[in-house]
């Protein structure tokens, strides 16, 4: 399975972005499913618990202390509401880049579809809603206010108390499964085999307490032909057992080499703390490898070279054309010339982990770190086309190196953006993204406009097409030998085309704006027709979101423009 990421997903005409993803090129087997409840009862107890931390001294206030000051400049930086907290889908968009910043992790649940709403039942919450029904819980505490940044830290603080909380009930059953109760004492080569099948269960998503020992042997043992990094991975977990011992054993531990079902627990929960960043370096491979086929710098890689090594007897990259179009990877915008966008393609959902009923672990978007920077210098959600150019012109990436000069038409385009409001940019809207996805191709994604893409893991896809998601050997070798195919002067006009990206003027903001307030005019002058397009957009906007709410619960459909990368 694999290593992905979370592409953005918008909330209308003025709408926001958050990411997603899931698994393909890491594991060869998708991981099991369940659906895993929790009651209310304890979810609210996991909430009192961490919101009473707050005025303690202990590891909850800790870990409060220090996300407060990761969450600061991108809160200073986000659109506030009118009374000057964070609204609804910004908190749930600033959840998602802390975590995925923070341990690579995509929470499940904090998209902006509401699908948790009138999914409880006597049975309890399922686990993958758990984060979205937390932050019901806190909204109506608040009164509909909204989140300042010490709630949001709170939440932030739940959320990871949850996670944590979890790691320790599967690790009990891995201790169960080899026959050691809680109160064990245990050896270094005791707890190494026990987190060996732990580590079995957090990758794969298997459930060890319907399995017996021999079973759960059996599982691990095919592991090196399941998992093809699974030797990798086990000495970074020894790694972590070291360095948390050391860390955080106590000095008797330490001399006698014994562990606890504490220490082991602490364990656990680094390694899913540590885990995203540890394999975000196959994400770096699988980049490397893509920008050597890369079309002239345009952070794409034409289809028929994205199969080749496929064609070549290689595993990796043999994602279908529709499955990649669904994933918004697949840029259509000259039907002659299909190209896999390089970002997106990293970012999507065929590469994450199932590690968790709470979240997967994907690739690191590069594109969060070069925003965050941003934000951090600007402390605003908006400002001037001038004030931003000279950033980035001193912002390097791994693979732009600063300081750069930009284009005179990336400088008009960032005019154009800040011209549509009010002479600012605001950095947190999809003409911004996009233009970031111009000056850094291979680090962002793509923007695509809400609704015409629907990122699904391998499963989601199987389940809702009964189609696989890899290409055939007939469908790769039809567009390997269409290139071929082509004339001498057509493939000569492809290779001298302009390889400046395709451009498009839709805008999508993650906080509605109320329209500026014009003077009166007689007549229909051209501001009262400007008025009447910004009220349009308004409306577009409220609509929008009716329909996304209604319909996000369900795969939607690609929409299927030449205008658009589909």
């Amino acid at each position: 399975m694999a290593h992905k990421i979370f592409t953005l997903l918008s909330i209308g005409v003025c709408s926001g972005f958050i990411g997603f993803a899931d698994a393909g090129a890491f594991l060869k087997v998708s991981p099991s499913s369940h659906e895993e409840r929790m009651s209310e009862e304890d979810v609210q107890t996991s909430l009192l618990e961490e919101v009473e931390g707050t005025f303690g001294a202990g590891a909850a206030s800790s870990r409060l202390s220090q996300l407060s000051t990761l969450l600061r400049p991108m809160y200073a930086a986000l659109p506030k509401n009118d009374k000057g907290y964070l609204g609804h889908s910004t908190v749930r968009y600033a959840l998602h880049r802390l975590f995925v910043q923070r341990h690579g992790w995509f929470i499940k649940g904090l998209d902006t579809g509401g699908g948790h709403r009138n999914s409880t039942t006597s049975a309890g919450v399922l686990k993958d809603q758990v984060p979205a029904y937390i932050q019901d819980l806190f909204e109506q505490r608040l009164g509909g206010r909204g989140f300042g940044l010490h709630e949001l830290a709170v939440l932030a603080a739940t959320i990871e108390h949850l996670v944590h909380n979890e790691a320790i009930k599967k690790l009990g059953v891995a201790f169960k499964v080899h026959g050691f109760l809680p109160t064990s004492v245990m050896s270094e080569s005791n707890v190494d085999e026990v987190l060996d099948t732990y580590m079995t269960s957090y990758i794969l998503g298997e459930d060890l307490s319907n399995m017996t020992y021999e079973e759960a042997m059996e599982v691990r043992q095919e592991m090196p032909d399941v998992y093809l990094h699974w030797n990798e991975t086990r000495q970074f977990v020894r790694a972590v057992r070291r360095n948390s011992t050391n860390s955080e054993g106590s000095a008797e531990q330490k001399a006698s080499g014994e562990f606890d079902f504490s220490l082991v627990a602490r364990v656990a929960e680094r390694v899913g703390e540590q885990f995203g960043s540890f394999q975000d370096t196959e994400c770096q491979q699988i980049k490397s490898s893509l920008v050597k086929l890369e079309d002239r710098g345009t952070g794409r890689v034409r289809l028929s070279d994205f199969y080749k090594p496929a064609m070549d007897g290689v595993w990796t990259f043999q994602e279908s054309a529709a499955y990649l179009r669904q994933l918004g990877a697949l840029d259509e915008s000259d039907q002659q010339n299909p190209r896999v966008i390089i970002a997106n393609y990293i970012s999507s959902p065929s590469n994450c982990i199932a590690s968790s009923s709470f979240y997967s672990v994907c690739c690191i978007d590069e594109c969060e770190g070069l925003l965050g920077h941003l934000e951090r210098e600007l402390a605003a959600p908006e400002a001037q086309p001038a004030e931003i150019a000279g950033l980035i012109a001193k912002l390097s990436s791994s693979s732009v190196a600063a300081p750069q000069k930009l284009s005179a038409t990336m400088l008009d385009r960032l005019s154009e953006i800040a011209a549509g409001h009010g002479g600012k940019v605001q950095l947190h809207g999809r003409l911004f993204a996009q233009w970031m996805h111009h000056v850094y191709p291979r680090e962002c994604p793509y923007p695509h406009l809400s609704g015409s893409t629907n990122p699904q893991t391998p499963d989601e896809w199987l389940e809702a097409t009964g189609e696989e998601t890899t290409a055939t050997e007939e469908e790769m070798l039809l567009h390997v030998e269409k290139t071929r195919s082509l004339s001498n002067s057509t493939w000569a006009e492809l290779q001298e085309d302009d390889a400046g990206l395709p451009w498009s003027p839709e805008e999508e903001l993650l906080v509605c704006r109320e329209p500026p307030q014009e003077a009166p005019v007689r007549g229909r002058t051209t501001l009262a027709t400007l008025r009447d397009v910004l009220l349009f957009a308004t409306m577009a906007c409220i609509a929008y979101s009716l329909v996304h709410t209604s319909t996000a619960a369900r795969p939607s459909k690609a929409v299927h423009d030449d205008k658009l990368f589909v």
